[in-house]
């Protein structure tokens, strides 16, 4: 009978010690990565227009894509032209125009492609005084210099309608919509995350701590159970 009894306890013992030791659902971790994209904003060739009947710089060089800003003086405009018609617009409305711009204001137009673009300002008598500049400067006699030369004789006209560009900075465009983004993005996705994965790791571990312990509990009462019916039997 001793035997008996020392078995059992033994394997009470074993019991025990095999449901104390097991991990708990609560114990394992989670990761959650974010990721998030960077914005990139294309090249911006910045351009001031004015004082006086100036373009600075007048000749730039731009990729496909990029953006050209300018940022006026009071009384001038941006309109575009081909190499062999200077200070007129381009036919079939094509082309760009910013109208005539107040003090200060800023507007650009994307570069989409690399030839060459010819442009002036259109307030009459600006154009044949020399306001005028080139985007990509072919590399032939067409010079900015014999475009102005050409001016001298031409008779400025402006296009019908503002054309081709944006007004604002495409700093402040970038910013505006990278916060915006950024925000809803990060800010929605922290929220979200912190509350998917918290929550879910405490439910979880919770549950998986709860669970183990009704297992260890009820295995131990079983054991005493079994304990307690072989000392009455002996």
């Amino acid at each position: 009978m001793h035997s008996v009894l020392s078995s059992t306890t033994l394997l009470v013992s074993v019991l025990a010690t095999s449901v104390l030791a097991s991990p708990q659902y609560g114990d394992s971790s989670a990761t959650t990565t974010a990721s998030s994209s960077a914005a990139s904003m294309s090249g911006v060739h910045q351009v001031q227009v004015g004082p006086g009947l100036t373009f600075s710089p007048d000749s730039l060089t731009a990729a496909e894509g990029d953006w050209v800003e300018f940022t006026f003086g009071s009384g001038h405009s941006v309109a575009q032209s081909s190499f062999d018609a200077p200070c007129v617009p381009l036919a079939s409305g094509a082309g760009v125009y910013s109208g005539f711009p107040n003090d200060g204001d800023v507007w650009r137009f994307q570069v989409n492609s690399t030839d060459p673009i010819w442009l002036y300002c259109s307030k009459v008598g600006h154009c044949e005084g020399g306001m005028s500049l080139v985007v990509n400067p072919p590399d032939n006699q067409n010079t900015l210099d014999a475009y102005k030369a050409a001016s001298a004789n031409a008779n400025t006209s402006s296009p019908p309608t503002v054309q081709g560009g944006v007004f604002g900075a495409a700093s402040d465009s970038t910013s505006s919509n990278s916060t915006s983004s950024g925000s809803s993005t990060t800010s929605g996705s922290s929220a979200s995350g912190t509350s998917s994965a918290t929550g879910t790791a405490a439910s979880t571990s919770s549950t998986g701590n709860a669970a183990n312990s009704n297992v260890a509990r009820d295995t131990l009462f079983a054991a005493g159970a079994l304990v307690g019916a072989v000392a009455a039997l002996l």
